[in-house]
């Protein structure tokens, strides 16, 4: 079970990444915008910062509340 969350985090942290130099790099916002695929890694990446998230302070709250 620890792998499961090691990859959530994992693939949680790139999409943080990508986001912190989707927003420091002018050049990269340009390409996105006029690109349909990067518009869609975009979207992606999105999902995975808000969906990972969401998993890891839930999967963090259960630890919390339900100790053995």
């Amino acid at each position: 079970m620890k792998k499961i969350w090691l990859s959530i985090a994992g693939v949680w942290l790139i999409s943080v990444i990508y986001f912190i130099v989707y927003l420091t790099v002018p050049a990269m916002q340009i390409a996105v915008n006029a690109s349909g695929l990067l518009s869609l890694v975009h979207g992606v990446m999105d999902l995975i910062l808000l969906g990972g998230a969401f998993a890891l302070i839930a999967g963090a709250l259960y630890r919390i509340f339900h100790r053995r």
